[in-house]
């Protein structure tokens, strides 16, 4: 079992009882969890007796989180994200308020956690009634895709900013994982 399935069941856990000889239970991997979040959002990496610098990686563990049902995750997350889009702006040319930032990060937050076409339900085929089955026509709003265009969201100067944080936020959402299953594999013996 991977320890994002572990993660989901033990954010839903009623019994949070601490065992000293456990190292998977649900403490254990909510512990690992916070420190993994800590770690990543500091940049410290885990080498065999030594620390080597590594990118920050502050959306990894909300972005979990977020996938998991905290829907309260996706305030932090945005927070961030218009902190980098904040500095990434200006060295692509382009001059954003605050609030254009947090716009564009809510809306590559939504289209990444949900982009299925609402219209074909991501078939990309049109449904033939009344039946409910999907062969019709291409579908228009995605163009055959079943997923909701990207780029129609933005505008096209601000396109170009709005992949590259939807490329960050892709390029975190797996660092999570690993990084808390490090910090318990250091309490098993192997």
């Amino acid at each position: 079992m991977r320890i994002t399935d572990r993660y989901s069941t033990a954010i839903r856990s009623s019994c949070l009882t601490v065992d000293a000889r456990t190292t998977y239970s649900d403490t254990d991997v909510l512990g690992a969890m916070g420190l993994a979040h800590r770690d990543l959002s500091e940049g410290r990496t885990w080498s065999k007796g030594q620390q080597a610098p590594i990118p920050k990686a502050e959306l990894a563990v909300p972005l979990e989180r977020l996938f998991m049902g905290d829907n309260s995750a996706a305030q932090e997350i945005v927070e961030i994200m218009v902190e980098w889009l904040r500095g990434k702006a200006p060295a692509m040319h382009l001059k954003l308020t605050t609030l254009q930032c947090a716009d564009m990060a809510k809306a590559c937050l939504a289209w990444h956690r949900d982009h299925v076409c609402k219209v074909c339900g991501g078939q990309g085929r049109g449904v033939i009634t009344p039946r409910g089955w999907v062969g019709g026509p291409i579908c228009k709003p995605c163009r055959g895709t079943g997923a909701i265009l990207f780029e129609k969201q933005f505008r096209h100067d601000h396109r170009d900013l709005a992949r590259w944080l939807v490329g960050e936020m892709e390029r975190e959402q797996g660092r999570a994982g690993p990084a808390a299953m490090r910090k318990i594999a250091a309490r098993i013996d192997l």
